[in-house]
């Protein structure tokens, strides 16, 4: 075998040689970082309302008078340790529940809330909210838990005791809040 032969047979050997796999590497791994994770899913009341403006075409001396259009109130909660869960409407002065803004008002005790379809009453009551005998419970709910509840409120205004309330545009805000106690 001539000496290039050699050299070419060699090379060739060492090639292959080169391909083989080495053997395998010992593998080093880290210590072990740990991460707590804590989540806190907090007490929730939501309310909310189906419409945001009731209009009521009122004749002075009349009896109640329907607004337009009804109101469904949803209310959705989760709550721990199953407290009592209160929905109140409110006005923030019983004197003036709805106002010219030129001293002509309607006070909260004319103004008629039906809900669930269960009677009229008048927003007299003192809860939580609002002002003083401006207010009604639309509903209070023992061991309330997590769930979600839909609520008829049918407004209207009685002016039957009003008096002589002069023609204009009336206006006011009645409140809907939820609490949990």
């Amino acid at each position: 075998m001539s000496r290039e032969m050699k050299v070419i047979l060699s090379l060739a050997l060492l090639g292959i040689v080169l391909m083989i796999p080495g053997s395998s590497q010992a593998q080093i791994n880290s210590n072990v970082a740990s991460v707590t994770l804590n989540a806190l899913v907090a007490d929730y009341i939501g309310v909310s309302v189906s419409a945001a403006i009731v209009d009521f075409n009122l004749v002075p001396g009349a009896g109640p008078t329907a607004g337009v259009p009804g109101l469904t109130v949803t209310t959705d909660y989760s709550l721990a340790g199953g407290p009592t869960l209160e929905l109140w409407g409110s006005f923030t002065d019983s004197t003036a529940a709805l106002t010219d803004g030129g001293g002509n008002d309607i006070p909260s005790a004319n103004v008629l809330g039906d809900v669930n379809g269960g009677g009229a009453a008048a927003f007299t009551g003192s809860g939580p909210f609002g002002g003083l005998g401006a207010g009604l419970q639309i509903y209070s709910l023992g061991g309330a838990g997590s769930a979600s509840r839909n609520d008829t409120l049918d407004l209207s205004i009685d002016l039957t005791s009003q008096g002589a309330l002069p023609p204009g545009a009336y206006s006011g805000t009645l409140n809907l809040q939820a609490q949990a106690n």
